[in-house]
């Protein structure tokens, strides 16, 4: 077998490594970037859909953490699909994954939103293109220089937002937060649609599926700190959520960023380190841990001919430049063309929910035709429950998608769904003399290919 790409990447992220890179992802795809929007849905509500959230994220994600588990694979999640279902549905994912990771510009947009609430008079556009560039040569650079900047990051966020919260909650307005009128703000269609949008907030800790073949420890480490990261962050979130939504009118909050309610309720010198290590510190390790693990579906595509094979290219530092840059030019685009955060939130949302509807049917599959990898696995999860679980997710995940595509414009979601339909129908006649290798059991990283053993 030729050697691959992906055996250029190193096998050097450790258990903290791992928690900053999850915790990173989590925190600034939800609390700071969604949570405005979410108000704007739900109203007080918020508070509810970020308890309810976390029980969700891990009814649709962990099967990631089992197969994570069983088989760990650079660029995990495509390579289950890939191999578990077929190639068709492994082109399906990557095309999702690609308008999924319009999240980059999001994030990008959504510090630049905290920024200039320091440093007036600045364009958001030009803080938004600076920021993705910076973090863009960071990862250039490096996957494990990317993964110790995010651990660094989350230290300070960490200790911002328990502040907020701790200086907020005196200040909330509990019954107001609880009435039902509030809570069901927009009703309880509009509820569902926030919940599925914040089910993506928590839902960060799942991209470390993707950095599998880079962990020193995967099938231990990457469960571990999915279910760790989950429900560290979920009760970080549902704190802020009632300072968020209990200080202020909710016509005054819904679909604005926090540092309304944190220049109320924080002494001057802690909101400065708020706006600064929180949100700035939040949005900035989320861009910078997806462009850590961004490349990754896409280099394993590439090698196995789904896409152009000369965009896998890896650098002796273990980063795939080439599909970098697109993601890039691609995180670019929206913030150059003015797109809203609002409908960003929900378009990557819906559509990312749509790929764990791939990934949970690909663990239906996963004991009968890899028995010798579910051997391997360190989880005490009886193997009988993987098909219930993969059919319980994959609903909840569907139901999550339909809510919050209800909630779209009705020619965003056609548009998408055409895109959808052409992808199928080309996966489905322009890849069928492709051959991809039925390979969850082989070591790639350090060039060794050869047929993984149980970790010792």
């Amino acid at each position: 077998m030729a050697e691959r790409q992906e055996s250029r990447l190193k096998r050097n992220l450790t258990f903290w490594n791992l928690i900053g890179v999850a915790i990173g992802q989590i925190i600034g795809a939800g609390i700071m970037t969604m949570t405005g929007t979410a108000i704007g849905m739900t109203g007080t509500g918020v508070a509810l859909a970020f308890m309810i959230s976390p029980v969700l994220t891990l009814i649709t994600d962990f099967p990631q953490g089992i197969l994570s588990s069983c088989a760990p694979a650079v660029g995990g999640p495509y390579k289950y699909v890939s191999r578990l279902l077929d190639k068709r549905f492994g082109f399906l994912y990557i095309v999702l994954f690609i308008i999924s990771s319009s999240t980059l510009s999001l994030y990008a947009l959504s510090f630049a939103s905290y920024f200039v609430s320091l440093f007036t008079g600045m364009s958001q556009i030009f803080i938004a293109a600076v920021i993705l560039t910076v973090l863009f040569v960071v990862n250039i650079i490096g996957t494990k220089q990317a993964a110790v900047v995010n651990t660094i990051i989350c230290a300070v966020m960490t200790g911002a937002i328990l502040a907020f919260a701790a200086f907020g909650l005196p200040k909330a307005d509990f019954p107001y937060i609880f009435q039902t009128g509030h809570l069901f703000y927009k009703g309880v269609p509009n509820f569902m649609a926030a919940l599925a949008l914040l089910s993506f907030a928590t839902g960060g800790a799942s991209v470390i599926c993707q950095l599998g073949g880079e962990a020193e420890n995967p099938g231990r480490d990457i469960p571990l700190v999915m279910i760790i990261s989950t429900v560290l962050v979920g009760i970080m979130y549902v704190l802020v959520a009632l300072v968020a939504v209990g200080v202020f009118p909710i016509d005054k909050v819904a679909d604005q960023n926090l540092t309304i309610v944190a220049f109320e309720v924080l002494p001057r010198p802690v909101y400065y380190v708020f706006v600064i290590g929180a949100a700035l510190g939040a949005t900035s390790s989320t861009l910078n841990a997806q462009l850590s693990w961004v490349t990754k579906p896409l280099i394993v595509a590439c090698e196995d001919g789904l896409l152009p094979k000369s965009l896998a290219t890896v650098t002796e530092r273990g980063v795939a430049w080439k599909i970098l840059t697109v993601f890039y030019v691609l995180g670019m685009g929206p913030i150059l063309t003015g797109f809203d955060l609002g409908f960003i939130s929900k378009l990557s949302t819906s559509v990312s929910l749509l790929q764990k509807v791939l990934v949970l049917a690909s663990l239906w599959f996963l004991a009968s035709k890899y028995p010798q990898c579910v051997g391997r696995t360190k989880l005490k999860i009886p193997v009988s429950l993987y098909r219930p679980w993969s059919v319980l997710g994959a609903v909840t995940a569907v139901v999550l998608a339909s809510s919050l595509l209800a909630s779209m414009p009705k020619q965003s979601v056609i548009l998408l769904l055409g895109v959808l339909a052409v992808s199928w129908i080309y996966a489905c006649a322009g890849l069928k003399k492709k051959e991809i290798p039925q390979d969850l059991d082989v070591d790639y990283i350090g060039g060794s290919q050869k047929k993984k053993e149980s970790e010792k």
